[in-house]
């Protein structure tokens, strides 16, 4: 009995195994390396739209998955120099996510995949000199003023 039901176990794992191995996947990697390509172009040409001040913009990290046939999601980071008001650098890193859809095309060989959404989840700003505060004495003009406590009013209880 025992061989029989591990006869059994080895072929339904031998089976499952063949059926991964030789399944494709619903989106490919030739098209995830293309989303990526594209979604890189589209957070560069955005910043030089938004910021044309920004310099030495790094793409950190940009991966891609499969939710589904049809929807991929997009996780972004990328870090850029901006200069502030006062002329100082601040280093701004920024985290997101994209959703994207495919679309029907006219080609069977072309995918069309168009963003649904994009998010970003973290805004970091990095500031490259610090500031120093000093306490000192106040002057006069800045010291606070003074309050007075109020006397108690009414008889203590005994």
């Amino acid at each position: 009995m025992k061989k029989i039901v591990s006869l059994v176990v080895f072929i339904s794992a031998l089976i499952w195994t063949w059926n991964v191995i030789h399944t494709s996947q619903a989106v490919g990697f030739e098209t995830h390396s293309g989303i990526q390509v594209k979604l890189a172009e589209l957070i560069e040409n955005t910043l030089a739209t938004k910021k044309p001040h920004a310099k030495d913009l790094s793409i950190t990290r940009l991966w891609t998955e499969s939710l589904g046939d049809n929807k991929v999601r997009a996780v972004f980071a990328y870090k850029f120099i901006d200069t502030s008001e006062g002329g100082e650098a601040l280093e701004q890193v920024i985290e997101g996510e994209a959703i994207l859809h495919r679309e029907p095309s006219e080609s069977a060989d072309v995918d069309k995949w168009t963003l649904q959404s994009v998010k970003t989840t973290n805004d970091i700003v990095v500031f490259t000199e610090g500031s120093t505060i000093t306490p000192g004495e106040a002057t006069p003009e800045q010291a606070p003023e003074p309050t007075a406590t109020p006397a108690p009013t009414g008889t203590p209880h005994k």
